[in-house]
């Protein structure tokens, strides 16, 4: 299937291929060496007007479709991981504003991005919990006319960088276990607190450490929605778009570095450019076609994203793409490794650094095995039992 872009898509994803490699990837290995958030690359992409991909038009943004969306964050992804992916995090709270936030929100959320750059995290993930599966523990209650956050989160992706953060929290005293409301609490609020460090194998730049509400106060207007309303809409389905899109910007960065490498360096006594090695061929075409079998899927999903909102539908173009995104990552940078040896593990070439993002991104959840449970219950026509597995997840 060919999806044909206008000259409007095509303008914004050439701008995002340009910002990739002229502002990002200049900054990729020391994002990474220093551990620390992306900030002069948001700033880049907020002044390249992309920082406000998924606010809508009327409200000073790009209001991009889905398959924009995933093609824009691939060719961020394929200059920094860390940025793509901190980003990605950040449009997808736009896409929950834009959803469930009333006139009088958007007014008031929408220009902390688009005239101040600021960003947006979310945070979700919490230590007893695995995968996302089970209910959220993380409680928001009233308290003397105030809503109050108690609760503990990890892998708080942007803590300490972004100007607002999406607090997923369950609903006391409401029944039944998913009873989900979105808090936008800002940075500085009382009674939030950063646990722990971020030093891991790799997407280091996310800077994603653990972080503890008590008693932390959230204003009446911060609360996006109605107690599960966030979980009807279906939006969270699409941050495993995202994920695949930062994999295969990644991999697709692995695989352009790998085909210029082996044209323009040879092995010792052969005069030949190492791109005449029969083997060499064979394993760049592998990932080639691994790489755009992945593209294709994603492509696919993110494009029938809007013709159908049921959760369940979503939650299975998601892990469609997330699977084969996350297996074509993997392959690529792992073979590019094997494939030109030892030289490759030093950090002045780029692929030691791409392969440790891709293989710790990679484990956000759902896991393989649950995009695959997810996928075979569909087809399986299993509606019922596709219907319990997102209540547990």
């Amino acid at each position: 299937m060919d999806f044909l872009l206008d000259e409007k898509q095509r303008n914004i994803i050439q701008k995002a291929k340009e910002v990739a490699r002229e502002c990002l990837a200049p900054r990729a290995y020391e994002v990474d060496e220093k551990g620390d958030h992306p900030r002069a690359s948001w700033a880049d992409v907020w002044n390249h007007g992309l920082l406000g991909m998924t606010i809508p038009e009327e409200y000073g943004g790009l209001g991009l479709d889905p398959l924009t969306y995933v093609l824009v964050i691939e060719q961020l992804a394929g200059g920094c991981t860390n940025t793509a992916m901190t980003v990605h995090m950040h449009s997808v709270v736009m896409r929950y504003i834009d959803s469930l936030g009333t006139h009088e929100q958007k007014l008031t959320f929408y220009p902390e991005i688009v005239d101040q750059g600021k960003l947006f995290g979310s945070w979700g993930s919490e230590p007893s919990r695995r995968g996302g599966t089970g209910a959220v523990q993380t409680i928001i209650s009233r308290e003397s006319g105030q809503y109050v956050i108690n609760g503990d989160k990890h892998f708080c992706t942007m803590a300490g960088g972004a100007h607002r953060y999406m607090v997923h929290c369950n609903v006391q005293g409401i029944d039944g276990g998913r009873n989900i409301v979105m808090a936008l609490v800002p940075h500085d609020n009382v009674g939030i607190t950063v646990k722990g460090e971020w030093d891991t194998l790799g997407m280091r730049g996310t800077v994603s450490p653990a972080v503890s509400f008590n008693d932390c106060k959230v204003e009446d207007d911060w609360i996006l929605g109605e107690a599960g309303e966030s979980e009807q809409s279906g939006i969270g389905q699409i941050f495993g778009l995202g994920y695949s899109s930062v994999y295969l910007g990644a991999a697709g960065r692995v695989v352009e570095w790998l085909r210029d490498y082996v044209q323009s360096h040879h092995f010792i006594h052969d005069p030949e450019p190492m791109a005449n090695n029969a083997l060499i061929q064979k394993s760049l075409a592998e990932m080639f076609l691994v790489l755009e079998s992945a593209r294709k899927v994603l492509y696919k999903s993110a494009w029938m994203w809007e013709f159908n909102s049921d959760p369940i539908y979503r939650s299975v173009l998601a892990a469609r793409a997330k699977y084969l995104a996350s297996d074509a990552a993997i392959m690529i940078t792992t073979n590019s490794l094997q494939l030109l040896g030892e030289r490759m593990a030093q950090k002045r070439y780029p692929l030691e650094r791409i392969y440790r993002d891709i293989r710790t991104c990679t484990l956000m959840p759902p896991s393989p095995d649950r995009c695959l449970e997810i996928i075979g219950k569909m087809e399986l026509g299993l509606d019922d039992e596709l219907l319990m597995l997102r209540h547990s997840s």
